[in-house]
């Protein structure tokens, strides 16, 4: 084997040294060892498996550092995915908050996508770059991360057909099985979900936020941005902060927040509660709720680990209306 002639020949290139030193000594016996090992191990892989052994006092295979290599390069890559996709980076140099894209073939809906969990309605009456805008910017519900299943978008019933004014057209089935793909991108995938279910719904009055405690977040957002600017030197105002001035992202944790509402449905069926979608028997129920209400049948059913898109609007058939358009992602 080439790993022995190549210990032989120093072997024999050492044995002089050995003469001179007893260092060299030494060195011999660990060349030997070595030697021996490369003829009963044969390869790189598995001489390390050796010598980790030897080092550690643990077993350590071939196989198992080959495993861990194809692990640490499946770990690289994922890092190297994570990287948001090209064609948000102008986007997110205007809005840090920019979770990803919206997009309905033949229709008006095509639009970024933001998260904002410190105060999920920021974005309600203003435009991507912050400044006012009656239609708004479409945005992701509170408590919304990977993994969750679901994931809630709401977008105003615009006159003009902009944001989600088109959406109530999902309630002709013609027109649902015509557009039944809606594609939405987080940062990092292109994702493409096909239709579930359409349906029309109502919120509770006590699950509204009351525009006086809009008002009320809105202003310690201003003015925790306002304090931070200071401790950098910078005296502004609210008028003068930036998207990059103020915090609107916080990380929720793995609690559900809203277990306690989702255990209180009784039946009602406020879809909006159920973003983490992690419990199978939630799953079930979300899935199972949304089917007996839609308006149609789109011929698609739903599976344990699958993944859902759920669009929301206002709607006026009656007080406090919203109609809902699900679409599902088939687990890969």
């Amino acid at each position: 084997m080439k790993a022995t002639k190549h210990f032989k020949t120093i072997l024999i290139s050492v044995l002089i040294l050995c003469m001179l030193t007893a260092a060299g000594c030494d060195y011999i016996d660990e060349l030997i060892e070595r030697s021996v090992d490369a003829e009963v191990y044969g390869d790189e892989a598995s001489y390390t498996a050796v010598s980790l052994t030897q080092e550690t006092g643990e077993e350590v295979s071939a196989d198992e550092i080959a495993e861990d290599e194809i692990a640490q390069e499946e770990t690289a890559e994922a890092e190297e995915a994570a990287e948001p996709l090209e064609k948000y980076s102008e986007l997110l140099e205007i809005n840090p908050y920019i979770a990803g894209w919206l997009k309905i073939d033949d229709s008006v809906i095509d639009d970024p996508v933001v998260y904002t969990p410190v105060d999920q309605n920021y974005f309600l009456h203003r435009a991507i770059d912050g400044s006012d805008e009656s239609k708004g910017t479409l945005f992701i519900a509170i408590n919304w991360r990977e993994g969750y299943n679901n994931t809630i978008i709401y977008g105003h019933n615009m006159k003009d057909g902009t944001a989600f004014g088109s959406l109530a057209k999902f309630a002709d089935a013609s027109y649902g099985r015509k557009h039944n793909i809606l594609h939405f991108d987080t940062l990092y995938e292109e994702r493409d979900f096909e239709l579930y279910a359409a349906f029309y719904s109502q919120i509770d009055d006590e699950d509204l936020e009351t525009d006086e405690h809009r008002d009320e977040t809105e202003k310690a957002i201003e003015e925790a941005g306002i304090a931070k600017k200071a401790e950098e030197g910078e005296e502004v105002t609210a008028d003068e902060l930036t998207l990059n001035d103020i915090e609107l992202y916080e990380d929720l944790g793995d609690d559900d927040i809203y277990r306690q509402e989702k255990d209180e449905d009784n039946g009602r069926f406020r879809y909006y509660y159920f973003t983490d979608l992690s419990d199978k028997a939630d799953f079930e129920y979300f899935a199972k709720n949304a089917k007996e209400r839609a308006l149609y049948d789109t011929g698609v059913e739903a599976e344990w680990g699958d993944e859902f898109v759920t669009l929301s609007t206002c709607s006026y058939h009656v007080r406090n209306g919203r109609f809902v358009v699900i679409g599902i992602r088939k687990n890969q």
